[in-house]
């Protein structure tokens, strides 16, 4: 490589000098921003930037670079403390308020303290205030360095007065603990009730305090207070009601006697005045009231002792009397026995409460009873043999209970034959009466115990059922938000014969099972018929919208052919919307094949008109054409100007009204238009000639018979194709009907019947 020239080298060795400056430029205006968190990043760009220009730099380029490197180096500096400044501010407030909070804890648990001193010295050796104002001059140093600090501070300050106020309170009160022993060791004893009043008043002040801790913070010896305290005002309620129980008894114990007396039964208002004088030891103090009518009834029943004795003499006199008439009397067995035993009746009434028992007067009731009973004993007797009889065949009842119960198959058991063996067991057993008072009584525990456990196998049936039944209802309120209503609705029916076989339960309890039951299925086939209902109106709605569309695709067979041209996207839509329907399924069919059929009549008539419009063009197109020749044929005879410019503004009018034009004939009616003005005689009998061969070669293609006049043309015309094209020959109308066209100046007569032979050709032609 050859060496460069020295002015170059120097050149290409040092910085150029807008270089250097606009470096230096550069970083005094980064001096000037603001020391973001890219500030630093850029100022290092700008600096490597500088380092890599090397020497070459002016001293006095150097000393503005170095000022605004140390002013970008301050900015820096001071942006650096100002982060620090705010971390160790953030750092002294998370410090204060970990203080505060920790001073407003340290002031909770003061309180639990103060609860569990179990003496009131605990609490003078400690300086609660002292302690309290520690911690209040944290919560100000918190307070001080604005932190948000008043949810915090107004707790303290509650917590301290609640403290302070605690203590004070149990400085003349008492500790908890002192109090709950006291209540406790006072609970039982009457005597103590005050105290333990007083105890209870001083604990539930106390207890105020300790209203804001939660069920987790309780100290166990305020949840023991407040145990002690409630059995202490349960035992307490229990005693008053205990006392006030006693005192009403009491009250109508003395009703009962005065009752007693009034009607002369002295020996129950004695007995009653026993009761009371036992009751009266265990009552402290009964109210005056009470107390006056007591010492009524001891009064009452003094002065009935003494009448007793004076007026139940003659009664028993009679009563003797009357037993004694019995004796040998005609009446029955029966009817005599009740009537001895309705005097001995009214004897004891008679004797009861008396001092003495009439000795004298007792024999001779009593030996009057023996001789009038004697009739009785043989009719007695009898019944007493059916007793027992009566014994001996519930004996065999209860034998076969027990061997029934034990060999009956519980499991295929038929239920009703059990309950009409319930049912008849009871009945029988009634007709076997009367029997022995005591062997029946014990024999009627067997019994009942046996119908019992065969009323218990019944019991466990119904409530087995009544179970099963519950878990259907319960089966079939779930079904009610079912998402598959079909299916729930299977289910239910099925569930309906599963209730039917199910068996009976308690008549009652049945009956509201069966109502809950039937409930529910109800709403289950209600909420069927309501979906059935919607899903009905859905398919009714649908349906109007698809005969809705189905009306508007109707609509389209008023249009014409341009404007069904222009309703084509229009149809589209309506058949995309149709499509998009969900029919129902009974319609469904019936609609599509509307659609179609719809369809279909609109393409026909589109078909139609367009061929309607295709034939008409085609009118135009030779309508327009003769014309044409008109002007044509008026130049060649050489008419007036007047009639020739008559012709020639007739047919330009019809070729600018024509409004639809067959494919590329407009062009070629346009030219031949255009070359009218210049036709010749020759050229007509040209252009005959032209037509003629035009005809055969219609004739030709459409394979219709040439008249005869033109048979040898049509023979010299298809030899001529066989010997230039190889046989080739025209395969469509199109070509022909554009040559016909652009042939002008035929006159009348030969052109009409030329015409007349290629339209025919043409339209057998379009028929094919």
């Amino acid at each position: 490589m050859h060496a460069l020239p020295p002015a170059v080298r120097s050149t290409w060795a040092s910085p150029a000098k807008e270089i250097i400056n606009a470096n230096s430029t550069k970083l005094e205006k980064h001096s000037h921003l603001e020391a973001d968190t890219l500030f630093k990043a850029r100022l290092s760009v700008l600096k490597q930037e500088w380092a890599a220009l090397g020497a070459g730099v002016s001293s006095t380029t150097a000393k503005r670079y170095e000022a605004a490197a140390q002013s970008c180096a301050a900015k820096i500096a001071a942006q650096a403390d100002a982060i620090a400044q705010e971390e160790e501010n953030l750092a002294l407030d998370e410090q204060a308020l970990a203080l505060a909070k920790a001073a407003l804890e340290n002031a909770k648990t003061f309180i639990a303290d103060i609860f569990s001193a179990a003496h009131v010295d605990e609490l003078l050796a400690v300086n609660y205030e002292h302690k309290l104002q520690e911690l209040a001059h944290a919560i100000r140093l918190a307070a001080n360095r604005n932190l948000p600090m008043d949810v915090l501070t107004k707790e303290f300050d509650h917590r301290k007065q609640q403290t302070l106020s605690l203590v004070e309170q149990i400085k003349s009160s008492g500790t908890l603990v002192q109090l709950t022993e006291q209540l406790k060791s006072a609970e039982n004893n009457l005597e103590q009730s005050d105290v333990a009043q007083a105890a209870k008043q001083k604990i539930n002040h106390i207890l105020k305090y300790a209203q804001d801790f939660s069920s987790e913070q309780v100290p166990e010896i305020v949840a023991h207070a407040q145990s002690t305290v409630k059995n202490w005002v349960k035992t307490q309620n229990a005693a008053e009601q205990s006392a006030k129980n006693a005192i009403r008894e009491f009250t109508e114990l003395v009703r009962k006697g005065s009752w007693a007396v009034e009607q002369g039964f002295v020996r129950k208002a004695r007995a009653i005045q026993k009761e009371l004088s036992e009751k009266r030891q265990t009552l402290n103090d009964l109210p005056k009231a009470i107390q006056a009518k007591l010492d009524e009834f001891e009064e009452q029943i003094a002065k009935l002792g003494d009448w007793h004795e004076f007026a139940v003499t003659p009664k028993k006199e009679a009563l003797v009397v009357q037993m004694q008439s019995l004796i040998g009397s005609a009446i029955s067995p029966e009817d005599l026995a009740t009537k001895i035993h309705e005097l001995q009746d009214s004897w004891k009434e008679v004797s009861k409460g008396g001092q003495q028992q009439d000795e004298a007067l007792w024999q001779q009731f009593h030996q009057a009873s023996e001789k009038a009973f004697v009739p009785c004993k043989e009719f007695f007797d009898v019944q007493a043999a059916a007793r027992e009889k009566n014994l001996t065949k519930r004996h065999e009842m209860v034998a076969q209970l027990q061997h029934y119960l034990t060999s009956y198959n519980w499991n295929g058991a038929d239920w009703a034959s059990v309950e009409k063996t319930l049912k008849v067991a009871r009945q029988e057993w009634q007709l076997y009466w009367p029997v022995p008072r005591k062997a029946g009584n014990e024999l009627q525990q067997t019994f009942e115990a046996l119908m019992e456990q065969l009323f218990g196998k019944i019991t466990g049936e119904y409530e087995s059922n009544k179970t099963a039944k519950q878990h259907l209802i319960e089966s079939a309120q779930a079904l009610i938000s079912a998402a598959d209503i079909r299916a729930a609705v299977e289910t239910v029916k099925k569930m309906q014969t599963q209730w039917k076989a199910i068996g009976k339960s308690w008549y009652k309890e049945d009956q509201h099972l069966w109502q809950d039951f039937r409930q529910h299925c109800d709403a289950i086939f209600a909420r069927r018929t309501q979906e059935m209902e919607a899903a009905n109106s859905q398919r009714h709605a649908v349906q109007q919208q698809a005969e809705a569309l189905l009306a508007k695709l109707d609509a389209f067979f008023t249009l014409d052919l341009a404007a069904l041209v222009a309703a084509k996207a229009d149809i589209e839509t309506l058949k995309s919307e149709f499509f998009a329907l969900e029919l129902p399924r009974d319609t469904a069919k019936t609609l599509n094949e509307k659609l179609n059929s719809t369809l279909i009549a609109i393409t026909e008539k589109v078909e139609r008109e367009r061929n309607k419009a295709e034939s008409q063009s085609w009118l135009d197109l030779f309508s327009v054409c003769d014309a044409i020749r008109d002007y044509e044929l008026a130049v060649i005879d050489a008419k007036s100007d007047n009639q020739i410019s008559a012709k020639k503004e007739a047919a330009t009018q019809l070729v600018s009204s024509t409004p639809r034009w067959p494919s590329g004939t407009l062009s070629v009616v346009q030219q031949r238009f255009a070359k009218a003005a210049s036709l010749v005689t020759d050229e007509q009998t040209k252009n005959v000639q032209a037509l003629r061969v035009l005809a055969v070669r219609a004739e030709i293609l459409a394979g219709r018979d040439t008249p005869a006049e033109d048979k040898l043309l049509r023979m010299n015309y298809q030899v001529q194709q066989m010997q230039q094209a190889f046989g080739s020959r025209d395969s469509s109308f199109d070509a022909l009907i554009l040559e016909w066209i652009a042939i002008g100046g035929v006159g009348a007569d030969a052109y009409s019947d030329l015409l007349s032979r290629f339209n025919r050709c043409r339209e057998s032609g379009v028929k094919k």
